[in-house]
């Protein structure tokens, strides 16, 4: 039988899977299926107590991941952070497996650990941990974060003091214009007229687990976007992406700066992605493109892992991460570098 699954599952991903971003009708099919098969939760085991929200008015539920169930220093060091910055953390894993080593290094970081089936991506997880928490509005504020980026660089307490519930009830780090507007959703924080509003309530307790990455970034992702700006609530970016354009814009000035000559290739060639998609109105993810500036001049407190493990923007000069970092943080980068040399094996960094 597994077998067989196993067959489907890869006929399906190579018909069908690689092209569902704007395959709607497959995106709809699979959700049909999940209206059927997807309204539970995958949470497979847990330990420790739910935490009460009388004594626990600050949440974080923080997703997790790896092939081996194994939980590097730098996930330790995340979870130690949100804790120092006041958050009660609810830990939830979608590994395939979770050692019991493993699960004792969080016992006294977390009030309750849950290890789910890998079904729904981070969304899927934010949901199970939100329905485990069952009536939201009697939480403060709730944070959703998970381990795509190294960190924290800085003191998190410092950037919950600029999330201010009077200027909005949503807040991420960066936002998005890719497709619409919306934050994104690796460190979403939800104040209590949020947590309150009945159309913030039954997105997370209707949710359907579908089996689409697609559909997850296009219904959740910008979608709560959406729905919550319908609804009357505020959402804001500590870190707008007009700001980081503008910045760009400051240092830059206009394109006269490519015909620099000793400007080297690389740059230029990065420089010239910039001002092409800025003067062609195409999003840039600021989270790749400006990664130097805003640890540098606006304080943001991570670096995304996709950037060192992969590089997608072909960001020049990227190997002076380290350096950039131990400059302007006390973060031990060791902690990345291990995670880097166990994840690459074999690869040159």
């Amino acid at each position: 039988m597994n077998k067989l699954r196993n067959l489907i599952r890869r006929f399906w991903m190579l018909f069908v899977g690689e092209r569902e971003r704007n395959d709607y009708v497959t995106q709809y099919v699979k959700f049909a299926w999940a209206l059927v098969f997807g309204r539970g939760t995958y949470i497979r085991q847990s330990w420790g107590k739910l935490p009460s929200a009388k004594k626990h008015k600050h949440i974080a539920i923080f997703v997790h991941y790896d092939a081996q169930g194994y939980v590097h220093d730098y996930v330790l060091t995340y979870v130690k952070a949100l804790r120092e910055a006041g958050r009660t953390v609810i830990f939830i894993t979608n590994s395939p497996k979770f050692p019991q080593s493993e699960r004792k290094k969080l016992q006294s970081l977390c009030a309750q650990t849950l290890w789910r089936k890998n079904k729904g991506y981070d969304f899927g997880a934010y949901a199970d941990g939100l329905k485990t928490l069952g009536d939201l509005s009697a939480y403060s504020t709730i944070t959703l974060c998970n381990d795509s980026a190294y960190g924290p660089l800085f003191p998190l307490a410092d950037v919950y003091k600029k999330m201010d519930p009077d200027v909005s009830d949503i807040w991420g780090l960066t936002d998005s214009w890719d497709t619409a507007h919306h934050l994104q959703s690796y460190f979403l924080v939800f104040h209590k007229a949020a947590l309150s509003h009945p159309t913030f309530q039954n997105r997370w307790q209707n949710y359907v687990h579908v089996p689409s990455k697609s559909w997850v970034i296009r219904k959740h992702e910008i979608g709560l976007a959406a729905e919550t700006r319908k609804a009357g609530l505020r959402a804001q970016a500590v870190f707008p992406y007009r700001d980081l354009l503008g910045d760009f814009f400051d240092r830059m000035g206009d394109a006269s700066i490519l015909d620099d000559e000793d400007l080297r290739p690389t740059h230029r060639n990065f420089l010239a992605q910039v001002f092409a998609h800025a003067e062609s109105g195409t999003p840039l993810n600021v989270t790749h493109f400006f990664w130097d500036r805003l640890i540098v001049k606006f304080g943001y407190p991570f670096i995304k892992k996709e950037i060192l493990q992969g590089n997608p923007s072909a960001l020049p000069s990227l190997y002076l991460w380290e350096s950039l970092v131990n400059k302007c943080s006390d973060y031990d980068t060791r902690e990345i570098t291990k995670h880097l040399e166990f994840t690459m094996r074999g690869r040159f960094m």
